[in-house]
This record gives structure tokens, sequence and C-alpha cells, in this order.
């Protein structure tokens, strides 16, 4: 690849001709990721076939050409086979998953966790081996599969290790296709996201927290809430970059391995000074940390994302400052008015 295809914008990325048969499936449709990569799919004349467990699709409208949305729960593997023979995919883009912040008891939904996270792959990967060896499966792991704890530099050839039952699920569906893609020669690729945000990321994550903070204390200089930790390091991007990267993958390599991250990491504690900052306030007058954070830092991880750059067209990606303030603008209209008056 050339110096200017790696610099290329993703809209200009190459994609198969867009046929009676080209098509894509986006599972978790209704989530942050795969509502994402179903408009970038959509804006590039895919047609893109949306599952999610809701009655309705949540973000894209259901009679936008080009989409079609489908209930479907992925822990009935019967049903999820049976529908993937019906409707042939030519690339499956699985970004569905039993997750939740930190702190989430995976142990009160461990089933859920197994069979979303692990045994829908296995029956994709059936599906491809038995009826479309020539598709494209695309599947998001986790930065939770590595222990960034420790710090240190994080790459594709970095060992793996199972912290939790997330991370378990996350590791076995990786191992499954590392096997099928060996053994088949199938078309799958992982890729391990670090942490990203929008405007249509959950509530209870940390970053939609923080800024719903930021924005009742911009309106009223009293408001003040709590938050478990700033001790800690984070490699923070925008779940729209990234959702235009997975789609590229697909297209441009697929079958391979990538961590997308966006390559800054940051201290949670520094991070948040400097928002709250940049809006004319101080972080201290508005949350209560629960524990404090102490003298003496742990090592710093670095995500390692050389590889993704030289095998893919990566854009320009947003920092989390310009994300945070582009989730208080869509989701806090009027104490963005009220920073813009300060």
């Amino acid at each position: 690849m050339n110096t200017r295809s790696r610099k290329m914008l993703m809209s200009e990325a190459t994609f198969p001709v867009v046929s009676e048969r080209t098509r894509a499936l986006v599972l978790g449709v209704n989530g942050q990721d795969g509502s994402y990569i179903a408009d970038v799919l959509i804006k590039k004349g895919w047609f893109v076939i949306g599952v999610g467990r809701q009655s309705k699709s949540r973000w894209i409208d259901e009679s936008s050409s080009g989409y079609s949305y489908h209930r479907l729960d992925l822990s009935d593997d019967r049903n999820f086979s049976a529908f993937l023979i019906e409707f042939m995919p030519s690339v499956i883009f699985h970004l569905a998953a039993t997750h939740g912040p930190s702190g989430f008891n995976y142990e009160a939904h461990w089933r859920d966790a197994h069979a979303v996270n692990t045994l829908s792959v296995h029956a994709a990967l059936e599906h491809l081996r038995c009826q479309a060896p020539n598709a494209v499966f695309v599947y998001a792991s986790s930065s939770k599969v590595f222990r960034t704890s420790t710090g240190g530099v994080f790459t594709e050839f970095s060992p793996r290790e199972s912290s939790c039952i997330y991370s378990t699920t996350k590791n076995a569906a990786t191992d499954l296709i590392n096997y099928y893609r060996h053994q088949h020669q199938l078309k799958a690729s992982v890729v391990w996201t670090f942490n990203h945000e929008s405007p249509r990321r959950l509530g209870n994550y940390f970053i939609p927290k923080l800024v719903n903070n930021l924005a009742h204390a911009l309106v009223d200089r009293a408001y003040s809430d709590t938050i478990d930790s700033l001790a800690f390091w984070c490699d923070w991007g925008d779940a729209r970059d990234y959702a235009a990267i997975i789609a590229s993958i697909a297209a441009e390599a697929p079958g391979e391995d990538f961590i997308i991250a966006s390559g800054k990491t940051l201290w949670a504690e520094d991070f948040v000074s400097m928002l709250y900052a940049s809006h004319g306030l101080s972080y201290q007058n508005h949350l209560h940390v629960k524990n404090p954070v102490g003298t003496k830092r742990p090592n710093a991880f670095w995500a390692d994302i050389s590889l993704l750059r030289q095998r893919i067209s990566v854009p320009q990606m947003r920092s989390i400052f310009e994300i945070s303030d582009d989730i208080l603008l869509t989701n806090h209209p009027h104490a963005n008015a009220q920073s813009d008056q300060n």
C-alpha cells in the first residue's frame, strides 16, 4: 500500500461492487458500534441487514433505503443458523455482546454472555464453513483481554489473559476464529477495540456519566455527584472513527486481526481536570471521588496501532476532548449553550 493509499479518507476506501448478493449483516445494530457501522455501510451503498433483540431499530430508520431490521435473539443458535441461511450475507459484522460497565455482574448473566459472545460466533463460523466459505466475518473483541493494568506496549501479538467472564467469552471466540481460519481458510478477523465513546454510548459508562455531571455543573454551579475513581490510565477513541475502520478492515484486509485504538494514553484525573477547565470549571467542585487518586501512578500502557496504519486507511481520529464536547452538544444542548456564554 502506497503512502497516498494509507492516508486517503475513509470515504475513498475500496469496497466490493454492490450487487444483489452483496449484503452486510450487522449483529447488534441497536448498539453504539453496530449502529455506526450500519451508518457507514448504508452511505457506501451496501444493503444492510440489522439484527437486534429489540422490537424496533433504535438508531437507523427502518424505512431507509438499503436497510432491513430484524428482531433476533442470538442466544438461540438454531434460529440464528436458519436466519443466516435465509439471508446469506456477504459480510458479517459481529458487534453484539453481553457487556456492561465497570462493576457489571457477569455471574448473573453467564449463560447469556457465553451464548451471545461465543456460541453465536461458533454458529456463524459453521455457517461460513458449510454455506459461504468466501464470505467475510469480523468480530469485535475488547482491550479487556489484555492485562493493561501492568503497563507496557500492547500489540496484536500480545498475550491474552482472561480476568473475568466477559474476557473469557471474548478469548474463547477469538480461539474459535483462529481455529476456523487456519483449519478451514475462512476470511475471519478479530478487532480488539480499546475504549471508544459517542453520543450513542449508554449513560451508565464512565464518559457519559462524566459529561452528565459536567452538564449539570454548567447549569448549576453548586451541583455535585459521586464517581468511583479517577486513578487509571485509558485510551479513549471515537466510536464513529472505529466503525469506519472496522468497515474498511472487511474491505481492505479481510481475515487479518487488528488493535483499534487512538494510540494515546491519558491519566483519567488529568483528562477530567483539563475537560472541566476547558469549560471554566474545576472538577473538584463537582465530583466526589470515592477512591481518591494516590500519589503514585501505576505504569502506563500504550496501544500500538502501527500495524493498523500500515494495512488500513485510517482517518484523522477525534480526541476524547472533542468527543466529550460532542456528547455535551448532542445530549445536553441547554448545558452546552450555558458553556458558550461563560
